[in-house]
């Protein structure tokens, strides 16, 4: 892969999606690790990203994007007034452009805090750690082709990528962006039944992870709805369709509707901050 046209990266925030994306950027070699700086509150959690990347890192923000190209922001939506300073925006290198991977935090409300300046909005998932994400990006109309492509092969390093528009954002969070914790959530439930079936913990978290990962890949390479892979796996009168009537009496179609409703209500609650 060939690196991108770009000279620095500042990170602003130095937590566990910071961490996945410089690993993907350095294992697909796109930039070098001396190019990449990181300001984080946390002087311990410098040191290791110091040492375990070779990337530069700080508890000052304004050496981090000092100088950078590209400055991502990757904090939590609480602390966006406070991290995003008008000193901070005047640190910043002049044609320098912003990703932000702040949950609920809409190019709107970026730019309030961040005027006249390309802004791609970013809604990745935790699976980028092991680089199996899942990253929806969109951008106002100041950012460049060239912004965008370095932006798809940056969380193109670390999964899969999705153009779109903004107005899909939010319920792309409810299900790419929260779905890991349903997903675990499944996991554990169906551990425990085997558990309960009288099988291993070990053993039964296992057999629920790898079906879960396993039949995830099987959908996405075969391109097959997921009502045609499921049909495969049901023969009539047979086990597996006992245990879908089983979940089906539960509501489990209904309870995916209102977690995923319930997701759009609290990123609206957020927004309305």
């Amino acid at each position: 892969m060939e690196q991108i046209k770009l000279n620095n990266i500042g990170f602003v925030g130095g937590g566990t999606m910071t961490e996945a994306i410089i690993k993907g950027i350095l294992d697909s070699k796109l930039i070098d690790a001396e190019s990449i700086s990181v300001g984080e509150h946390n002087e311990a959690r410098c040191e290791y990203l110091q040492r375990q990347y070779r990337v530069k890192a700080a508890t000052d923000n304004n050496i981090a994007v000092s100088g950078a190209d590209l400055v991502i922001f990757a904090i939590k939506p609480q602390v966006i007034q406070a991290a995003i300073t008008k000193e901070l925006v005047g640190h910043f290198k002049i044609g320098a452009y912003v990703i932000s991977i702040v949950g609920s935090v809409s190019l709107k409300m970026l730019h309030r805090y961040i005027s006249d300046i390309p802004i791609i909005r970013t809604m990745p998932n935790t699976p980028l750690a092991i680089g199996a994400g899942m990253t929806a990006i969109c951008s106002d109309d100041m950012v460049t082709e060239e912004m965008l492509n370095t932006a798809k092969a940056i969380f193109g390093s670390c999964g899969e990528v999705e153009v779109v528009s903004e107005n899909d954002i939010e319920a792309i969070t409810a299900i790419s962006g929260c779905g890991p914790g349903y997903a675990f959530v499944i996991i554990d439930a169906l551990a425990d039944a085997g558990v309960r079936a009288g099988l291993s913990r070990k053993l039964a978290i296992k057999l629920a992870a790898q079906t879960l990962a396993g039949s995830g890949k099987m959908c996405l390479e075969t391109g097959k709805h997921p009502a045609e892979l499921r049909d495969q796996v049901t023969s009539p009168g047979g086990t597996t369709i006992a245990g879908i009537q089983a979940l089906e009496s539960h509501g489990l179609r209904s309870a995916f509707f209102d977690a995923v409703q319930a997701v759009l209500r609290r990123s609206s609650e957020l927004q309305s901050k």
